[in-house]
């Protein structure tokens, strides 16, 4: 400790609170402290640096080497309040990457070393292009060489809803490694839902689940990394790896052990709070079925009767988790960091075959469980699933042991709404209607380096395009389709916009509850969701895509602008002031 408790200032209060909670999944060491704030930052501010680099460890008795913020897997918790400034200096210490050979198209991953930072969930101004928060649909995206520094300002609306939301890479070309090799990290904004007395009263555990992708180095005996060569990549059916030829028009064989993937790795682990829970590795006999291996989950202790507030992050790269929890009621509090009016009681594997809660790479799930009144060992499950290139079979992700004396903790029964979100958007709103669709072709026309196409409206990403002009304060009704393979649709995508949230009003035509507000959403094959939402507030160059991030890296994302319709023009290069 620093000193006496006296000393301590309300936003480090919280922080400790929230370690705490962390702490208390009883996941070691890995679950770490939050950031200290910087000496010196002004009332309404947080400063703080955050520092990315490759970090050794081992896992499951494996050496495996990752990337990781501030020498930590997860990324170590940021906690801020709506009205806060957070202030974070990234510095990347990720050593210098080979990109020589990279043809300069920006969908064939490349420049590995290099980054940059999201903040994902929050309402805030666009911050992936130079510079920040910039209106001109020319601008670059912000790229941190290694060796380098950049200088972030998030300003948290005084609306923010407070919840649970994340921070991971997003620079285009690296972001999938990048991620699926450990750099993602809790991001908690504190509010009102945190002062209700239920909710007050209850344990705040904070869950944050990643997949890690690896493969045998090709520099040293006895480590597994994820650190492939320019143009590298790895051949799901072939179990091998090639490098297109464009002299050849084709992807010859090589003698490498790892290459950029677009779902399936030589060997996965998914981690709770950073240790590992479940293991895949490649299966040549049925390629999109991995060897599954339950390794031993956490346990956490509960007595009969206690409420216990779950914070849920699906930080994986790529697995849709179907969650459930044995023996309990669910009361859904909040999804994506927006809670609704009251809990949503959802019983025990739930009512549509997809469990208590469907949690799509991105999502964020916060829910209390009341302890059951019956002693044992519960599980929380990821379903088995089957709408994805690979098979996902069901993982135990953490065991809940029900013990001792019982206690009587209440429920709530209703919430602070969330002022940004609410009044509901109403149909008479509605300006303008679009179609969002996902589709690819195997083999790959337009991006043979990588050997498949990834598409949104059959485009794939081009940095300085804008296919999409929104009007500030305008109302937009989106329909989010996967069509069938006839039109590129193979499997599910998870729908993801930057700068604002949508409501969520049907999936496959079903209504949903209202205000079901997200950020990220699952579209099965051959299904659409139609979502609707206000781009409230900022201006700027932004952009939507598929949150399977070697999708995304591939080509799966658009860039939007967000104009003020009163100005009459959108092609500049003015900043929001």
């Amino acid at each position: 400790m620093r000193g006496p408790r006296e000393g301590l200032s309300r936003r480090q209060l919280l922080q400790a609170a929230t370690l705490a909670a962390v702490s208390s999944t009883a996941s070691g060491p890995a679950a770490a402290a939050a950031i200290d704030d910087q000496p010196g930052a002004p009332a309404g501010e947080q400063r703080r640096d955050l520092r990315c680099g490759f970090i050794e460890k081992r896992l499951d008795g494996k050496r495996v080497r990752l990337r990781a913020y501030d020498g930590q897997v997860p990324g170590p918790p940021i906690v801020t309040r709506p009205g806060e400034t957070l202030r974070i200096r990234l510095h990347n210490d990720l050593p210098p990457y080979d990109s020589s050979a990279w043809n300069g198209d920006h969908n064939v991953p490349h420049q590995l070393d290099t980054t940059n930072l999201h903040l994902h969930g929050l309402d805030i101004r666009p911050h992936l292009f130079e510079p920040l928060g910039t209106s001109d649909p020319l601008a670059p995206m912000i790229a941190t060489g290694p060796g380098q520094s950049f200088d972030y300002a998030f300003k948290l609306p005084d609306d923010q809803p407070p919840g649970l939301y994340w921070y991971h890479p997003h620079h285009h070309g690296s972001t999938a490694v990048q991620a699926v090799s450990g750099m993602a990290g809790a991001l908690i904004v504190r509010g009102a839902i945190d002062e209700v007395p239920a909710i007050k009263a209850a344990r705040d555990i904070s869950l944050v689940v990643q997949d890690i992708g690896l493969f045998p180095s090709d520099s040293e005996a006895d480590l597994w990394t994820y650190e492939p060569k320019q143009n590298a990549i790895w051949q799901t059916f072939g179990g091998n790896v090639t490098i297109y030829n464009p002299a050849t028009g084709k992807a010859e064989p090589t003698s490498l052990k790892g290459g950029f993937t677009t779902g399936d790795y030589a060997l996965r682990y998914y981690l709770l709070n950073g240790e590992p829970f479940f293991r895949e590795e490649h299966n040549q006999a049925a390629p999109t079925s991995p060897t599954a291996t339950q390794l031993t989950p956490k346990r956490i202790r509960m007595r009969p009767g206690e409420v216990v507030r779950f914070r849920m992050l699906n930080g994986s790269s790529d697995n849709l988790m179907p969650i459930v929890i044995e023996g309990h009621d669910m009361h859904l509090i909040a999804l994506d960091g927006v809670n609704f009016g009251a809990p949503r009681k959802i019983a025990p594997y739930g009512t549509d075959g997809l469990g208590q809660v469907l949690l799509a790479p991105a999502n964020r799930a916060e829910f209390l469980i009341k302890g059951a009144s019956r002693p044992g060992v519960y599980r929380l499950l990821q379903l088995a699933q089957t709408q994805q290139f690979l098979e996902s079979p069901q993982k135990v992700i953490l065991e809940i042991e029900i013990a001792g004396s019982p206690v009587t903790m209440a429920l709530p029964t209703a919430l602070p709404l969330p002022s940004r979100n609410y009044p509901l958007i109403q149909p008479s709103e509605v300006k303008r209607v679009r179609t969002i669709q996902f589709g690819g072709t195997f083999p790959g026309v337009a991006n043979p380096w990588v050997g498949i196409d990834f598409l949104i409206n059959n485009m794939q990403y081009e940095e300085d395009a804008v296919p999409i002009v929104v009007n500030r304060d305008d109302v937009e009704e989106w329909h989010l389709v996967v069509e069938g393979p006839h039109h590129g649709g193979t499997e599910g995508h998870p729908f993801h916009i930057h700068v604002v949230s949508f409501e969520v009003i049907s999936i496959g035509g079903v209504p949903q509850p209202p205000g079901t507000i997200q950020d990220t959403i699952w579209v099965q094959e051959r299904s659409e969701v139609v979502v609707r939402m206000r781009f409230k507030e900022w201006l700027g160059k932004s952009v939507v895509h598929c949150h399977i991030l070697p999708h995304e890296d591939t080509g799966m994302m658009q860039n939007f602008l967000i104009v003020d319709a009163s100005t009459g023009k959108h092609h500049r290069a003015a900043t929001r002031g």
